[in-house]
């Protein structure tokens, strides 16, 4: 593994998904407290803000994975680190709930940016036979970015008024933006290795380019074969990637879901002080870290979507669990398990989707794969919110359960998507 890391592009490109991390752990660990205190708005207004947050990612994924294209994904990730950061300075000046939704739409658009661009540059410049490992490094980063990020604005805010950690966190990102447009090469092209799996059902599309050779080098001056993917629209990659893009819907629509209702529940249904709810999500990220690089590693050997079928039925059962559990102790052992078991779904779904178009695509796939995690993030509130209030919060998370296993039946109906079950083509 260590032969990753020679490529000091994915150097950078993790360097800079820490930065961001660390940006994000800042801005999260004190937007809601800033928003009560300091512009007192409730809970329910706080939340519909953080919607405007996947609107900007779900409105601009589509066409930052374009200009990653156009513009490289050096110029494009650069941009974007540099909107963030002035999206995030700027928002505890805006005045009224307006100006502060746009600062988060903004925030999301520049957001998606920066995820796309450092997820094709870790695709394109690692082979095919680590992909899984890479992508789970990659979620490993972040989330360590984000702890790092809450304690330094713990610290921070010792001694300093609120509004200083949002221009903190976005002049760290703008020192990012900086960092990326002097270290990455001006032109990121595939290594040798950067390949995919041909599905058979889809070989009417490779008759124009089989057997031709791409007109891009990798860095070291070896051709990369040309791919059937190659300008499809994005319908058509869409349906290539499906079985990757409908569990990383489903995977927001659970995350975002969880988040804003699990406490409530645990509150309003088990009784639980509201102090001790506050640690879920740390019990979430918890099970994410310990278990997404084994997750990724193991998805490398037996197969992406195979193990994203085995934590998707996990996924199912551990949701339907927290109706029965009775205590604290066990839900939180059940949201451990719940992390450890569903977030890897995001960099096993980038792994999967890497093998199955061609690297030149990568950008646009990262891209389509992103908008269904916003989406998912946008339309899991909503219905879920309903549910609870209509039902209550026993019938909500079956509803989540039941959800997790139709999407288990539909990687299990496209099975012929998978890659492991089909020979490289050479």
């Amino acid at each position: 593994m260590r032969d990753i890391f020679k490529d000091h592009n994915i150097r950078v490109a993790y360097l800079l998904c820490l930065t961001l991390g660390v940006a994000y752990g800042m801005v999260l660990a004190i937007v809601s407290l800033y928003l009560s205190g300091e512009r007192g708005y409730d809970e329910p207004t706080i939340a519909g803000m953080a919607a405007f947050f996947s609107i900007g990612i779900a409105a601009c994924a589509v066409p930052m994975g374009m200009l990653v294209r156009k513009l490289t994904a050096r110029i494009v990730l650069s941009i974007s680190l540099l909107g963030y950061g002035l999206a995030v300075a700027v928002f505890p000046f805006m005045p009224g709930f307006v100006g502060l939704a746009g600062a988060r739409a903004f925030d999301g658009a520049f957001s998606v940016g920066v995820w796309i661009t450092i997820e094709t540059i870790l695709l394109m410049r690692t082979t095919s036979l680590n992909r899984g490992f890479v992508t789970s490094l990659y979620s490993i980063v972040l989330a360590a970015g984000y702890g790092l990020g809450s304690v330094i604005t713990y610290v921070m805010t010792k001694f300093w008024p609120d509004w200083i950690v949002f221009v903190a966190a976005g002049s760290l990102a703008a020192l990012g933006a900086l960092i990326g447009l002097l270290r990455l090469d001006r032109n990121i092209q595939p290594v040798e290795g950067s390949d995919h799996v041909e599905p058979a059902d889809h070989a009417d599309h490779a008759a124009p380019v089989v057997g031709q050779v791409a007109e891009q080098v990798t860095g070291t001056g070896e051709p990369v074969a040309a791919s059937s993917s190659t300008g499809l629209g994005m319908g058509s990659l869409y349906w290539r990637i499906k079985t990757a893009c409908l569990p990383t819907f489903m995977y927001g629509y659970f995350q975002a879901s969880l988040v804003l209702f699990l406490p409530l529940f645990l509150i309003e249904e088990r009784g639980i002080a509201a102090d001790e709810t506050k640690l879920m999500v740390a019990f979430f990220s918890i099970g994410m870290v310990v278990c997404v690089g084994f997750v990724g590693h193991l998805g490398d050997r037996i197969g992406h979507l195979k193990m994203m079928r085995v934590l998707l039925t996990i996924g199912a059962l551990i949701t339907a669990s927290v109706v029965f559990l009775p205590s604290y102790p066990l839900i939180a052992a059940a949201v451990f398990v719940a992390g450890g078991a569903l977030a890897p779904l995001w960099p096993l779904g980038l792994a999967l989707q890497s093998l199955i178009v061609d690297p030149r695509d990568y950008n646009r796939s990262n891209a389509l794969l992103n908008a269904s995690y916003a989406l998912g993030t946008l339309a899991g509130p909503i219905i879920a919110g309903f549910l609870k209030r209509a039902y209550g919060g026993e019938f909500m998370f079956l509803h989540l359960a039941a959800l997790w296993l139709v999407v288990l039946g539909l990687t299990i109906v496209f099975r012929r998507d998978d890659p492991s079950l089909r020979p490289r083509r050479r």
